[in-house]
């Protein structure tokens, strides 16, 4: 575990270092001088920094931040885990400082949990080790997501620790980790569906075992629905979330709306790479299934079900930013390929990490959001 926590930190520490030192240019990529403060104003930082200092306050959000330009009911799309950690650094830094600092307990904690996630369903644990360090750093968008102001990867822990705890049979603990992804992020709630997937196809015509095993994950639901009825007390409006109209609803019918020519958060017209993300998600997902096929129980089948009712959703989602999107299942389809990899290929994900590391510095220099006044930030 250690060697993948430090790991975790020194690729988080070179991925910081330019802006640590104020670069002007490195490799092609023109830094401008600026600092740390790149970092913390990269989308969503500010924003989940806001949900810290307000809780969801709309009279504080219209005041204090009204520099965002952003109705106060747009911070509903922002799950209160993520801001609740930085909150609760916040209450002795400053709150770029308590970012940063979530930002290192995020990717330690996804750490812990890539590697027990691997453990549980490989026993051999030099392989599991392996796949943990390659899912840090693949896909490429995973980088630049762990490196600045995120809940992706509290989410992505949240996720993976709840299939895990699901496949050794802790149902109830399963379900608690499931709910805490959900309060982290919107699509917390198809873990939900993949369990009662599962628990149908594994016990339909076994009644009794079908509730008792679905039971526990109800608590997912009902996790939601307080945090709506939490909106209603806030917003007056129990279904703020999605009344937002923010780009965080990015999913249309019918599937693959992302190569349209129309598409909202779609400007460019040079889109092969998602049709190999298709295709590398696709492979290692059905690769996993056929190496499970054997298997039956809610506890087997669960790792699956989720990677394909997530797939399946990823068809409908119409953002530029798919990879992104794609980030929770990408462990998933490295599991498929797990049989492929081995500790001696390690070498070649250090090759890999030149292009990787430009790959994400290009795109957080360039995914900053607009400060006129940080003082309602500190």
């Amino acid at each position: 575990m250690l060697i993948v926590i430090v790991f975790t930190l020194v690729t988080l520490a070179v991925f910081w270092m330019p802006f640590l030192l104020k670069t002007g240019s490195f490799w092609g990529i023109d830094f401008g001088h600026h600092g740390m403060e790149t970092i913390v104003a990269n989308f969503d930082g500010l924003n989940y920094i806001a949900v810290a200092k307000t809780m969801y306050d709309p009279t504080m959000l219209a005041t204090k931040f009204a520099g965002f330009d952003n109705p106060p009911i747009y911070y509903a799309a922002h799950f209160p885990v993520y801001p609740l950690l930085i909150a609760s650094l916040d209450a002795f830094n400053s709150g770029p400082q308590a970012l940063l600092l979530a930002t290192i307990i995020s990717n330690i904690v996804l750490a812990i949990a890539l590697l027990y996630f691997f453990e549980t369903v490989i026993k051999d644990k030099n392989l599991a080790m392996t796949l943990a360090l390659v899912a840090l750093v693949f896909p490429g968008r995973m980088l630049s997501l762990r490196g600045v102001g995120s809940s992706e990867p509290l989410f992505i822990a949240f996720v993976l620790t709840s299939l895990a705890l699901c496949y050794k049979g802790k149902h109830i603990w399963a379900a608690i980790l499931g709910s805490l992804a959900v309060l982290t992020r919107s699509p917390g709630i198809f873990l939900f569906g993949a369990y009662m997937l599962s628990a149908i196809v594994s016990y339909k015509s076994e009644g009794n075992k079908l509730i008792s095993k679905s039971l526990p994950y109800l608590m997912m639901p009902m996790a939601l629905g307080l945090l709506f009825a939490f909106y209603g007390y806030r917003y007056g409006n129990f279904w703020a979330y999605f009344n937002n109209s923010s780009e965080l609803h990015p999913i249309f019918f019918p599937p693959f709306m992302i190569f349209s020519n129309s598409a909202k958060w779609i400007s460019d017209m040079w889109r092969e790479d998602i049709l190999y993300m298709y295709l590398i998600y696709g492979t290692g997902i059905a690769l996993y299934i056929k190496q499970i096929k054997q298997k039956c129980g809610l506890e087997k089948l669960a790792i699956g079900a989720y990677a394909v009712v997530y797939g399946l959703i990823l068809l409908l989602v119409s953002h530029r930013d798919l990879a992104r999107y794609g980030l929770p299942i990408a462990p998933i389809a490295i599991l498929g390929f797990a049989p492929y990899l081995t500790t001696k290929n390690l070498k070649w994900l250090l090759v890999f990490l030149i292009p990787i590391y430009l790959l994400a510095w290009q795109f957080v220099v360039a995914n900053v959001q607009m400060v006129s006044d940080w003082g309602p930030l500190l």
